[in-house]
């Protein structure tokens, strides 16, 4: 028995952690967020609003606060969307796999326009970029009931993005600060 309270102390002494200097991180996060940026139009552009909830939240929550349309403040300031109704009610966002994020309608991509598309692409992308995503290599996959699929990005899309790529969202304006 003796044995085994003196392996106990020796073990539980000598476990390999020695104590070091304190080691530099960088500079840490400052303050918390004040809220995603959505993409509303305004003056026919594609057009990004921070919008101020006190937390940045997910990317499906900024989607659902994209969805429900601009608030009564930021309609004074002449933002409207694109997304009708019927798209706004069938729409859901995956999580990012493999740098691509794939949003799903129940209904033909054809009823969702472009301008509408573009509110949603840019939407996933800045905020994906405010959790610390590279946006700049993220794509937005649109996926529909008869499994039509267009890919949007920041930028230049790549070779396989498909036949549907001219029809994609060409950029995202700059975010605010």
């Amino acid at each position: 028995m003796r044995w085994v309270a003196l392996l106990l102390v020796l073990v539980l002494a000598g476990c390999g952690v020695r104590p070091t200097r304190p080691v530099g991180a960088g500079e840490g996060p400052i303050g918390v967020a004040p809220g995603p940026i959505l993409y509303f139009q305004r003056a026919g552009a594609t057009t990004p609003v921070l919008r101020q909830t006190g937390h940045l939240g997910t990317v499906r929550e900024a989607v659902a606060l994209l969805l429900a349309g601009p608030t009564p403040q930021e309609q004074d300031l002449d933002y409207y969307t694109a997304i009708g109704p019927v798209a706004a009610s069938a729409t859901s966002v995956g999580p990012v796999r493999d740098g691509v994020v794939t949003v799903d309608f129940t209904m033909p991509l054809e009823y969702v326009g472009q301008e509408a598309k573009a509110q949603i692409a840019c939407t996933v992308i800045a905020v994906n970029a405010q959790l610390g995503a590279n946006a700049r290599n993220l794509l937005v996959r649109f996926r529909s009931v008869p499994g039509v699929t267009q890919l949007s990005g920041p930028d230049a899309f790549p070779a396989a993005a498909g036949p549907y790529a001219q029809d994609a969202p060409r950029g995202c304006p700059a975010m605010p600060r």
